[in-house]
C-alpha cells in the first residue's frame, strides 16, 4: 500500500495565490526533510490518536487515501479499520471527469498506481461506494491551519468529492505537526476539516480551540 512517488497534479499551482503556493512549497519541504524512521514513528502516534476519536469509534464506513511519498502513513490505519470490521473505501481518480470515485478497497493485491502515483483498485476490482454512505472521510493535504483550512494540490479533486458528503459525515485530516501553519488563505470552493490529528494534538476548528491530547 505504499508508493514512493508524490502526487503531481497538472497545473497544481495554476489559480492558486502566491501565498498558498509559498505555504505549499515550504510545508512540503519540511515534511520531505523528515527522516523515514521519524515519519514512521510519528505516523504511528497519529494513527493511535485517530482511533481515540469518537467519530472513528462509531464509524462504519471509512474513506482514506493510501499514503504516498512523505505523507503520514495510512497503512496501519487501514489494517486497524479492517480489524474493527469497517468498510474501507479509497478514492480512484477519474481524469476525464476530473473527480474522485469512492471505491471499496479490495482485500487482495488488485491495486495499481493511479494517474498521480497513488495506489488504487484496478478497474476490474472497483466496487463504487456512494459518497453519502461514508461516515468518515480522511482527506490528505499539504498543509492545514487551526481553523480547519486545508491546502491541497490545487486541482480541486477532494473539494468536489467532499461537497457531496452527508451533513453528518466527519472530515478528518492526518498530518505531521510540521504541516500545521498559522493561517491558509481560503478560496470559495474549499471545504474545511472537522478535525485534524497530528502526533501532538487533536485540533477541532468548530470549537474554536485546540484539544491537546
Amino acid at each position: 500500500m505504499h508508493c514512493a512517488r508524490r502526487p503531481c497534479y497538472p497545473g497544481a499551482a495554476l489559480g492558486a495565490g502566491d501565498e498558498r503556493e509559498r505555504i505549499r512549497r515550504a510545508v512540503l519541504a519540511r515534511r520531505d526533510a523528515l527522516a523515514s524512521e521519524t515519519r514512521c514513528a510519528l505516523s504511528r502516534a497519529i494513527v493511535e490518536r485517530f482511533w481515540v476519536l469518537p467519530e472513528a469509534v462509531r464509524a462504519r464506513t471509512l474513506l482514506v487515501s493510501l499514503s504516498v511519498g512523505s505523507e503520514a502513513s495510512t497503512h496501519a490505519l487501514v489494517v486497524e479499520a479492517r480489524r474493527r470490521g469497517l468498510r474501507v473505501a479509497v478514492p480512484v481518480t477519474l481524469m476525464a471527469e476530473r473527480r474522485l470515485l469512492a471505491t471499496e478497497l479490495p482485500e487482495d493485491d488488485r491495486l495499481e498506481a493511479g494517474p498521480f502515483g497513488i495506489l488504487e483498485p484496478r478497474p476490474d476490482a472497483r466496487v463504487p461506494v456512494p459518497v453519502d454512505r461514508l461516515d468518515l472521510i480522511v482527506a490528505p493535504g499539504a498543509a492545514f491551519d487551526p481553523r480547519g483550512n486545508r491546502l491541497g494540490w490545487g486541482a480541486g479533486y477532494y473539494d468536489r468529492l467532499l461537497a457531496g458528503r452527508r451533513p453528518d459525515t466527519t472530515i478528518a485530516a492526518l498530518a505531521f505537526e510540521c504541516q500545521i501553519v498559522s493561517a491558509i488563505p481560503s478560496e470559495p470552493h474549499d471545504v474545511p476539516m472537522d478535525v485534524i490529528v497530528t502526533e501532538q494534538r487533536v485540533i477541532r476548528p468548530d470549537r474554536g480551540v485546540r484539544d491537546e491530547r
